[in-house]
């Protein structure tokens, strides 16, 4: 990588970060947020009003708010194991839906002795899935144990008093990698207006997850990211609300509204503590009765396995703005992986096919820099005489290079029509689960995790430093020359903490650029070294 391409990927970061922050995300579509007004109706920011929702609805449900008819506490407690084609899940007849969901493919170290992966890794939560309605007369039953039944293909967890009967309906097959659930309400008294199916989610302080555990939803052909790094605000989202999910950087865990009342799903996002938030699909009861289907899904994002789940819910994948660079890269990485059987080689492989790929750009950008490198002495004169004239410096400059037939464009343009593909391949080597401890060679046991020894990051920076050395200096400017030394230093150390793929990733585009470098040289006749009266200055 030459010192304008280093020069260039870290102002483009930079610019990237800082405008992903001040603009991209304060002006991101949010949905309404909502508040509760004296008459019990929920207002939009803009002032328009929405459907009426009852102010207790959009609070957590307290326990004990109101004990039910019967004794809820009586009830054993019970549980069931049901085998899903990815794992396993452990239903309960208390108030929570699942105690424990499990993936038998992945585990939390790359010992076959570590805990399976499980869903509490990306909720924080001891339990999943709840039931709750708006009315206050219906709190206590999130304190009830049910009846649990088992079935052919499942479970049946059913609760019933004076005021309602509410049953939950659980099917699960070894086939298949998501639940059914089905959630059917009978009111004998007063009916309330809404039901909410939920799941909370939360971050701790010292979580290394923090920047991409997040609440997603997808409503009007969109996803929307809530990230957990900050208080969630209550927020109604309209109908139809497609999915919602709780994410890591490598799962997902989801409900998806069935029909027939997918079309009618709201949605809800409430604070629940510090770091800590809950999701809702909230559906409108308008009998004295409800039947409210959802299909829950808990694994990994994968992209095909999420497809399959539904087609959107792949967009929980989060590959930034780069996402049309992001598809073709990931499945050439999967396709030199079916290959070679190592996710290390096949970077090594994608790395070395997008460096032949660009080779025609990096050969145009090297042309430009030795014509620039041609004019250093004659645009050194200019700045000498022009020195307290900045105008006239930029004018006589802008002369100069056109009378020699030299586009600044020629040289910069090359190397910002790669920069998509760079990003790209960086957001697919962060975000991948296909690189979740998957082992390389040698003292590199998990690829999304950083070099133990920090020996990669050492050999990048020594590798950069070796092909700066090696490129032609552009610039008479000693600050600038002395800036760019820095640049290999300040690589490896962002490379540091970063997965150890991307490291590899960054250490072999290095050494292709070396090769292509030595080439390069040879065919231009630039000789392979800088202006040296720049590198004296710069020394």
């Amino acid at each position: 990588m030459d010192r304008r391409t280093i020069l260039a990927i870290t102002i483009c970061f930079l610019i990237f970060a800082a405008w992903n922050e001040f603009y991209i995300k304060p002006h991101m579509p949010q949905p309404q947020q909502q508040q509760s007004s004296s008459a019990g109706t929920v207002a939009q920011n803009t002032g328009a009003s929405t459907s009426p929702v009852s102010p207790i609805s959009m609070e957590p449900v307290k326990a004990a708010v109101a004990k039910g008819p019967s004794t809820p506490e009586s009830a054993a407690p019970m549980s069931k194991t049901l085998q899903l084609s990815n794992g396993s899940v452990e239903v309960t007849n208390g108030e929570k839906m699942f105690t424990s969901w499990n993936l038998k493919s992945y585990r939390k170290g790359i010992l076959e002795t570590d805990h399976a992966i499980d869903a509490k890794m990306v909720t924080h939560q001891d339990a999943v899935g709840s039931v709750a309605f708006d009315s206050p007369e219906y709190s206590y039953l999130n304190a009830v144990r049910g009846k649990m039944t088992e079935t052919p293909d499942g479970v049946t967890w059913t609760y019933e008093d004076q005021k309602i009967k509410l049953t939950r309906t659980v099917k699960a097959s070894d086939k298949l990698p998501y639940l059914q659930l089905l959630i059917s309400a009978e009111f004998k008294d007063k009916k309330p207006t809404y039901a909410f199916v939920s799941m909370q989610a939360g971050a701790k302080a010292e979580d290394l997850d923090l920047p991409d555990r997040q609440l997603n939803y997808w409503n009007n052909k969109a996803i929307h990211r809530v990230t957990l790094d900050k208080n969630v605000e209550l927020t109604e989202v309209p109908a139809p609300v497609t999915w919602v999910a709780a994410t890591n950087r490598y799962f997902v865990m989801s409900m998806l509204p069935e029909p027939p009342t997918d079309t009618s799903a709201k949605a809800v996002l409430q604070p629940m503590g510090e770091k800590t938030g809950q999701i809702s699909l909230v559906y409108p009861i308008t009998t004295n009765s409800i039947q409210i289907p959802v299909k829950v899904f808990f694994g990994p994002k994968e992209i095909n396995l999420l497809q399959s789940i539904h087609p959107t819910l792949e967009q929980t994948v989060d590959f930034g703005w780069f996402t049309l660079f992001a598809y073709p890269l990931i499945k050439i990485m999967k396709w030199f992986y079916d290959l070679c059987h190592n996710y290390g080689v096949a970077i090594i492989l994608l790395t070395l096919l997008v460096k032949i790929l660009t080779f025609p750009l990096t050969y145009k950008s090297m042309k430009s820099m030795k014509q620039v490198s041609k004019l250093q002495p004659q645009l050194q004169k200019l700045r000498d005489k022009y020195k307290d004239d900045k105008e006239a410096l930029n004018r006589e400059t802008l002369n100069f290079m056109r009378s020699h037939g030299y586009n600044p464009m020629a040289g910069c343009l090359p190397i910002l029509i790669q920069m998509p593909v760079f990003f790209a391949l960086y957001r697919v080597l962060y975000s991948s689960i296909e690189l979740y401890h998957a082992p390389f060679y040698f003292w590199i046991k998990d690829l999304s995790e950083k070099d133990p020894y920090y020996i990669t990051p050492v050999l990048l920076t020594a590798i950069m430093y070796i092909q700066q050395k090696m490129t032609p200096a552009t610039t008479t400017d000693p600050a600038q020359a002395k800036m760019l030394q820095f640049m290999p230093v300040i690589f490896g150390v962002f490379m540091l903490t970063l997965p150890s793929g991307l490291t590899i990733y960054m250490l072999v585009n290095a050494l292709a650029g070396i090769v292509q470098q030595i080439f390069l040289n040879k065919k231009l006749d630039m000789g392979g070294v800088g202006t040296p009266a720049v590198e004296a200055r710069a020394r």
